[in-house]
Order: structure tokens, then sequence, then C-alpha cells
């Protein structure tokens, strides 16, 4: 499993909140930051059409420089070591080499490839050329990189939640909280994700996700399909506010059904119903508990063959 993120590291966090409002504000894209730290790989930007997610996924490797006080007029040289290199190069999805500097104003980027790399006697580099402003000048540009076969998108997605995966494995927790806007045609949730190994709990803020058709269960499945989704008992026991009408009844679902409740039958654990509700009843809360299903184990026995020495 993936080391835990530091708490405040001020040098990283002025490139990560860089990034993440220029793809939000710039690009339009979705910003996911990594709620376990992968070996160099800070956050993933989801390539969103119309304001709809894609599945279409880079991953991404931030850098802050705040020692250069002057912009490079021949562009910025990143040099790396070998086992970084490695990674990257043979990572599931494609890596983006971004680096922030604060002095300067800019974010630059560049595609971490083979051909784009100069080995040294000390490790490798690579040269970002200062057109290679992350904004709308290059959004052309770096929508190419997002291509792949709707196979290899999933796959890449997989490769995503791998450090959650193995996180579960260990024997600790994974949840994950959604919100339904039960007022609207168009359902749509944030998505906050809580990694728990009974001595710390970080979270971590996904963007909005729409869907259509699909219970809340049926949106967290899509959106982790390698887990068996369930309510989170011991949350709900702690913060509980809503005690609907059919949950201790013998046909809940007709009784939710008279009640306009949206319910979700789960393999196993009591059904799915939400702990709080916003706005007089136009948002409802769930927090759902994460397990290995059968295609998660056999991903993480995969990985675990394919990394085998």
């Amino acid at each position: 499993m993936g080391r835990k993120k530091e708490r405040y590291a001020p040098t990283e966090r002025i490139g990560v909140n860089a990034v993440d409002g220029i793809v939000l504000k710039e690009l339009g894209w979705i910003f996911r930051e990594q709620p376990i730290v992968d070996f160099g790989i800070d956050a993933h930007i989801e390539l969103s059409a119309h304001g709809d997610p894609t599945g279409k996924l880079i991953a991404l490797q931030i850098k802050t420089d705040a020692t250069r006080s002057r912009c490079p007029k021949g562009g910025y040289v990143y040099h790396g070591d070998t086992t970084h290199l490695d990674y990257w190069l043979g990572h599931a999805l494609p890596v983006i080499l971004i680096v922030h500097l604060p002095k300067c104003g800019e974010t630059l980027w560049a595609q971490v490839t083979a051909d784009a790399v100069k080995h040294t006697r000390n490790g490798w580099s690579i040269r970002i050329p200062r057109r290679n402003s992350l904004g709308r000048a290059t959004k052309a540009a770096l929508k190419k990189v997002f291509e792949g076969t709707p196979g290899q998108q999933r796959l890449r997605k997989l490769t995503i939640d791998l450090p959650l995966m193995r996180h579960i494995k260990a024997g600790n927790k994974v949840s994950v909280e959604l919100q339904d806007w039960v007022t609207r045609s168009v359902g749509r949730t944030s998505i906050k994700v809580f990694i728990d190994d009974r001595s710390d709990e970080q979270h971590s803020n996904h963007a909005l996700t729409y869907f259509s058709g699909h219970s809340i269960s049926g949106v967290a499945q899509a959106l982790f399909p390698w887990a068996k989704v369930s309510l989170d008992e011991d949350f709900y026991d702690m913060n509980d506010e809503l005690t609907p009408p059919w949950y201790e009844s013998p046909d809940p679902d007709a009784d939710a059904e008279q009640e306009g409740e949206s319910v979700a039958s789960v393999e196993h654990g009591p059904r799915i119903y939400p702990y709080a509700e916003l706005g007089g009843g136009e948002v409802r809360v769930y927090r759902l508990q994460l397990d290995l299903n059968g295609l998660g184990d056999a991903f993480l026995t995969l990985s675990d063959h394919l990394e085998s020495e």
C-alpha cells in the first residue's frame, strides 16, 4: 500500500492547488488528487465533454520550483532518477509531468515518453518547452494525450484505484460519500472517498458526477466496479439522522415505493438509505463501504504477478 500524504507540505500544495484551478477554470475538466499517494503520481485528470465525464484519464506528477525567480526563456529542464522514469514509462495511464513556477506565474507540462527524455550520467532529463503552458492555449494538444480504446481506459481506471484495493486487502476500511439530488431529472453527486486505517481518517474530494437511471448503489458500483457496495453501518450507528419508515418493515421495497424512497438491494447487509438530508430534503446523503469483489481480488492477483520480480 502507498504511504500517506503529509498533512501539510506548503511547497507541494502550491503546485497542486495551482493545477487544480487551471484544470477546473481553464480546461473545464475533472481534477482528482490521489487520496493515497501512488509512487510518483500526485493526481489524475478526467476528460469531460459538455460537462459529462468520459472515463478517459491521464496521470500527473506535479513539481513546484519555488526557487526560480526568472522564467526560463528556452524552456524548463527537469532532472529525475531512473526509478521514477521506469515507473512512469510503464504506467497504465499516460503520465504528464507538470512544473509550477510560482515566482514566474507559469505552469508548464510535458508528456513523459521514451522519445522525450534524455539519459544522463546520473539519471535522465526532459525539456519542457515554455510554449507548453497548462491552460486554454494548449488544451487541444493535451486532449490528444487521453486517447485509448475503451478496454484500455477501463484498465486505466482499475489501475488508478489499485492503492484503494490494496488498502482494503490489508484489512483497512474505505468508504465513499455520495449525494442524490432527488428533484433533478438528471442525478448528480459529489464523490468523497474516506480512507481509514484504524488510527486516522483521510478524505479526498472528487468532482461532480452526473447519472440517470441508476440507484445510488448503482452509481457507486459504476464508479468502483471492483467493489462490493454496502451500507457503512459503523458510520450510520453514530451519524444516522434519518430513520426510514420502511427500514424495519417486512416488505421494505413496497413501503419505500409508497414513500417515494430510492432503494437499492445489496448482496449483504441492510438496504441502502441516506443518513442525512440537505436543503429541505432536496439532497440525500449516503455513506457506503467498499469491499473487494471478484474483479477486485482478481485484479490484485494480476497486479502482484506483473509487479513480481
